[in-house]
């Protein structure tokens, strides 16, 4: 199942919400995500965490196929 041509929601809100122009943006995008997801960790209980699924959302997203798009333009 795809969304909105996209592997998973999480890929398509990254581009929607990022809209990259390059792989290196989106690497930069991967950081920059990894930076911040680390810093809700550090400030919410873990069981909340657990509960908003905050641990996996990087997980899910295809960072591939996002650097993909950008050879297909």
């Amino acid at each position: 199942m795809t969304y909105n041509g996209w592997t998973n929601r999480e890929t398509w809100l990254v581009n929607l919400w990022f809209n990259p122009e390059s792989v290196d943006e989106i690497e930069s995008i991967e950081l920059q995500l990894e930076e911040e997801l680390d810093s809700v960790r550090s400030m919410v209980p873990d069981h909340i965490v657990d509960l908003l699924g905050v641990n996996f959302v990087l997980d899910e997203i295809n960072w591939n196929e996002l650097k993909e798009s950008m050879e297909d333009e």
